[in-house]
């Protein structure tokens, strides 16, 4: 769990001055190579936040000039925080009991250079919102992942949320259990599976219905 997918490695590739390169997959016949460029991506080590410069292969179409960009699995769209800061940040926010600000994150390293909390509220919202989906893209990898075994094996007990965070005020608690639900299935089957958060929900990417948004936000 304490890992973004550059530390774990087999997804991007390790480039001079401690930089990364994503390389990603050719959308089509028609595309070409068009260069890389750069951004600067905020990821976890050992659950410490490191900001880490990765490269993402740039491609252009061969007749109409329009070009495009391979994103990386943990690559969330004008947010500069890896998914799976994201994916804790917000867990943090929607299983607390005792309300947002006395809520404890789970690393310590989260606490500071994560995102304000203004950002983290605008993250749990917009999540929220999509809570069915992130539920269900969970699922589906979990699914996967479980086989030959029912999946439901490694919730033995329920994942329902306690009392004391439903009796916060939230704007729909029915998002909120959904979403609450799809993030305890990821954090119980990483554990259970010993499989890195991270890769989990890179999988859950490739699984996420809404073409127009990233994973989630």
């Amino acid at each position: 769990m304490k890992e973004s997918l550059f530390a774990i490695g087999g997804v991007y590739r390790a480039h001079k001055n401690g930089t990364y390169i994503y390389v990603g997959e050719r959308p089509g016949g028609a595309w070409y190579g068009h260069g890389y460029f750069s951004k600067r991506l905020t990821m976890l080590v050992k659950g410490r936040a490191v900001k880490v410069c990765i490269y993402k292969h740039r491609w252009i179409h061969k007749s109409t000039g329009v070009t495009t960009h391979s994103r990386p699995p943990d690559d969330p769209y004008l947010v500069r925080f890896c998914t799976l800061i994201v994916m804790l940040r917000v867990w943090a926010s929607v299983s607390s009991e005792h309300g947002f600000h006395n809520r404890c994150e789970v690393y310590e390293g989260m606490e500071t250079g994560c995102g304000s909390d203004r950002t983290v509220q605008r993250w749990s919202s917009r999540m929220m919102s999509n809570g069915l989906e992130i539920q269900q893209a969970i699922r589906l990898v979990l699914i996967e992942e479980s086989e030959p075994r029912p999946m439901e094996r490694l919730f033995e007990g329920g994942l329902s949320p306690p009392d004391a965070v439903m009796k916060r005020r939230w704007t729909s608690p029915q998002n909120l259990g959904r979403l609450y639900l799809g993030i305890a299935m990821l954090l119980v089957a990483s554990r259970k599976l010993a499989k890195h958060t991270s890769c989990l929900l890179a999988g859950a990417r490739r699984r996420w219905p809404k073409t127009e948004k990233t994973f989630g936000i």
